[in-house]
Order: structure tokens, then C-alpha cells, then sequence
């Protein structure tokens, strides 16, 4: 029953992000090839094989430490890193309708949540609200010394971020993150695809973070 459940979680995850993306190229042209109505490239086929391995061992490994409120926050965080990243990779932008979109979804399930356990609810709502100050005061510090190197949709997302990991789990998603972005950017400069100057988009790496945080904390 569980591997059914994880199978049939991992589908929905992979299929919904690779939906809205095709969705969003409609709109918006992430420049990659087409066929039809469907959008392909080796950085998105990489991306949705592991968003669907991850949700599928979540599915498998948390199903039983996670309640159904904690594990929806997470598939669909899951689904907002998948889709940012791609776009982040393809156009460096981080849509702000789309971190609206993500921040309703959450206060719905929170919201929910509280109305129908209301001293779970409560916790799950300051942890999460931890979370995001965490996060979004790293963030925004490093925006401000960085003399906005950093792009201000970037302290956005955090925010978000912080509202679905909670304050157990933000930090490491940034430190993953930051860690696999700088060993990328190091060796970018030793290969010479990028200069001092240049930017490298880092939602593909907070979608890593991501990832590994929640299948180790």
C-alpha cells in the first residue's frame, strides 16, 4: 500500500510540474525545443527523473513520520522548487505571480489545517512562520551586502520556502544549496565558462537543497 501511494504521489508531483511548465511556455517562451504542445530539453528531463525519484522515496521513507497536511506542504513544495527551477535556469527570473500562487496554497492547507486540528494546526503555523523569518532574514542580509548581487526574487522564494520547510528544516535547505552553487560556480571559473562577474541562476541549487534536506531531516 505504501509503494502504491509513493508510486502514485511521485506521478502526481512529476506530471502537475511538468504541466504548469508547459503551461508557463505558453506565456511565457522558455526556449526549448518543442514537439506540439510539449516542451523538452536535457536540463528539464534531468529535473522531472528527480523530482519524481525524490517524491517517490519521501513517499516511501516519511510516509509514516509525516501526517497528510505536513506531506501535501511538501509535494507541493516539491512541485513550486521543480517549475522555478527550470525557469530560473532558462530565463534567471522568478515570477512573482508564481511565489502568490505558492504562498496562497500553503495558508489554504495551513488554514484547513488549524480548522480541523486546531492545536496541531497552531504548531504547524509557528513553526512555519519560524521558518520564513529564518530564512528570509538570511536572505535578506546577504541582499543587502551583496549591494543586490542578489536578486531580490531569490529573499522572496526563501520566504516561501521557509513557510513549507519550517524552521526545522530552512537552514539546511540553504546551506545545501549555497554549498552545491559555489562548488558549481568554482568550477565553472576553473573551466572558464564563467567570469568573476558573471551570474549563475541559484533556484536550481535551492531546488537541490531542497530535496536533500527533506529526504534527510
Amino acid at each position: 500500500m505504501e509503494i502504491i501511494s509513493a508510486i502514485l504521489g511521485a506521478v502526481l508531483v512529476t506530471v502537475c510540474s511538468y504541466i504548469t511548465l508547459c503551461f508557463y511556455d505558453r506565456k511565457n517562451s522558455l526556449e526549448v525545443k518543442k514537439k506540439g504542445n510539449l516542451i523538452y530539453s536535457a536540463f528539464i528531463i534531468g529535473v522531472m527523473g528527480l523530482t519524481f525519484i525524490t517524491a517517490f522515496v519521501l513517499g516511501l521513507v516519511r510516509f509514516s513520520e509525516w501526517n497528510l497536511p505536513e506531506m501535501l506542504l511538501h509535494y507541493i513544495l516539491i512541485w513550486g522548487m521543480t517549475v522555478l527551477a527550470v525557469i530560473d535556469y532558462r530565463q534567471h527570473r522568478i515570477p512573482n505571480r508564481f511565489l502568490t500562487i505558492m504562498l496562497m496554497i500553503w495558508a489554504f492547507v495551513t488554514g484547513i489545517y488549524i480548522i480541523l486540528q486546531t492545536e496541531s494546526g497552531i504548531g504547524l503555523l509557528f513553526r512555519s512562520l519560524s521558518g520564513a523569518i529564518a530564512g528570509g532574514l538570511i536572505f535578506l542580509l546577504c541582499y543587502i551586502l551583496s549591494r543586490k548581487q542578489l536578486g531580490a526574487g531569490d529573499v522572496k522564494l526563501v520566504f516561501v520556502m521557509g513557510l513549507y520547510l519550517t524552521g526545522q528544516r530552512i537552514i539546511g535547505a540553504i546551506f545545501y544549496g549555497i554549498v552545491l552553487c559555489c562548488l558549481y560556480s568554482v568550477v565553472q571559473l576553473i573551466r572558464k565558462r564563467i567570469g568573476l562577474k558573471d551570474g549563475v541562476a541559484l533556484v536550481p541549487f535551492l531546488y537541490l537543497g531542497v530535496l536533500i534536506t527533506l529526504s534527510i531531516l
